[in-house]
């Protein structure tokens, strides 16, 4: 066996993805509130950043209007458009289901052992409020008998929201029901063994089940349903944040007009004491050199902002010039259109376009859409252009909402009910639509 060693001289081609394209890259793909904390966090690592938070509100006027006003009274004050604040825009925090827990279990007379028993089931509760462990484990881990367990189990099922603590559905609808005073040998039977056959609208099997005629079957399955099967989501919005607009569009004299949302959004400014160092030739070179360096890092930042905004606006306006149709006459006109034929018509990438629509809205004449809800495939019609899923998912949504409830419509049927109007629309499609609006089958829409 030989071995020689030898030079070779190869070519190849190769991506580089430089920092500054990959920032270019992520911020394009941010939406507008992950866009501001980007903002902060740049501006947290660079001194020359300033950032400005601009916005509707005359603070001049506004300041004016409280020296001058002795008192608050709500029915002497006009109202005001041009000095609103828009509390739709605010943030809202709420402690969530174990910060809730902790502090109702706090207020119990418990000794020491079983209150660090009763926090740790709290922490060991799920997003929706059950006690989905093992109970064996927990005893063993804690070296407690099942008694001491069971007694505090049943003080954190005392505890609101009702329901919690629960080990399972039919046990969280008891201790509501238990709560609420509601006492029924039947209806308990029913919540302990034919959930299913409620899921399932077997009304009458359960009426047949119990030998109780169809209408008490049916009082009494409308007080089940009044029940929360999922408690603890109640107490966990920790944050509601309300989406902001990317672009705004605008009908004037029979035109579109899309411009940008440039209200309540943060402007990057570079700090002018910095620029003077640069100029002051007795200044250190090392201070010098660290103050070039986060120029052209701040100088990056705004270009990258001002791209991403330039693209975003170009994919709003051409997405209200492919689809003028639906911005003048409603959903039923929305046309098929891929990001592939976005991409064609502004000279973009493909993945450009997906990333300029990512998590961007925009507000209409009509509401807020997101961007992606215009970009749907074709299905058959008698129109020469197809008519788009996401205008079958309204129509269908549309039949459904007016239909009877005594009678509901079948999959067949919406499709029999489509195909006269024109539109090509097989039954399993008609399901799969269904099923994806979160639609229950007609068996199970079905009123007594």
């Amino acid at each position: 066996m030989n071995f020689n060693n030898s030079l070779e001289l190869t070519q190849s081609q190769k991506l580089v993805m430089t920092t500054a394209l990959k920032q270019s890259l992520s911020i394009l793909n941010m939406n507008k509130l992950e866009i501001e904390e980007e903002i902060k966090r740049q501006a947290g690592e660079n001194p020359l950043i300033e950032v400005e938070k601009t916005s509707d509100i005359d603070w001049e006027e506004y300041i004016k209007h409280i020296e001058k006003s002795s008192r608050f009274d709500k029915n002497e004050i006009n109202y005001n458009s041009d000095n609103d604040i828009n509390l739709e825009n605010m943030i809202k925090y709420s402690s969530n289901i174990y910060e809730n827990l902790h502090f109702q279990i706090s207020l119990y007379k418990l000794d020491k052992k079983e209150m660090e028993i009763c926090k740790y089931i709290i922490d060991s509760l799920d997003e929706d409020g059950y006690f989905r462990c093992e109970e064996k484990e927990i005893i063993k881990k804690l070296n407690i008998n099942e008694t001491l367990f069971e007694t505090c189990l049943l003080n954190i099922q005392q505890l609101e929201p009702s329901g919690v603590g629960a080990r399972n559905l039919s046990e969280c609808l008891k201790i509501q029901m238990n709560n609420l005073g509601i006492h029924n040998e039947i209806l308990e039977e029913i919540v302990a063994n034919d959930l299913e056959l409620i899921a399932n609208n077997k009304y009458k099997e359960i009426s047949k089940k119990y030998k109780i005629q169809l209408q008490e079957c049916v009082n009494l399955i409308s007080i089940i349903k009044t029940l929360d099967p999922k408690p603890g989501l109640s107490c966990n919005a920790e944050k509601s944040v309300y989406v902001q607009p990317d672009v705004i569009v605008e009908r004037i004299d029979d035109e579109f007009i899309v411009y940008n949302n440039k209200s309540d959004s943060c402007k990057i400014k570079i700090n002018n004491f910095y620029k003077e160092i640069l100029k002051n030739a007795q200044s250190d070179d090392s201070a010098k050199e660290f103050i070039k360096e986060k120029l052209n890092s701040a100088t990056e930042l705004i270009k990258n902002m001002d791209s991403r905004a330039n693209t975003i606006l170009k994919i709003a306006q051409e997405i209200v010039k492919s689809q003028e149709d639906f911005f003048k006459y409603g959903t039923r006109y929305l046309k098929p259109m891929r990001m592939k034929d976005i991409a064609q018509k502004l000279d973009f990438h493909e993945s450009t376009i997906s990333r300029g629509v990512n998590g961007k809205y925009m507000l209409t004449p009509f509401g807020m859409f997101e961007f992606k809800y215009f970009f749907s495939s074709s299905l058959e019609s008698e129109d020469e252009y197809g008519i788009s899923s996401t205008s079958i998912k309204k129509l269908i949504q549309d039949k459904i909402k007016d239909e009877n409830k005594n009678k509901p419509l079948s999959d067949e049927k919406i499709a029999k009910m489509l195909k006269e109007e024109g539109i090509n629309v097989a039954r399993r499609t008609v399901a799969k639509y269904r099923e994806e609006l979160g639609i229950l089958s007609s068996s199970k829409r079905k009123e007594y």
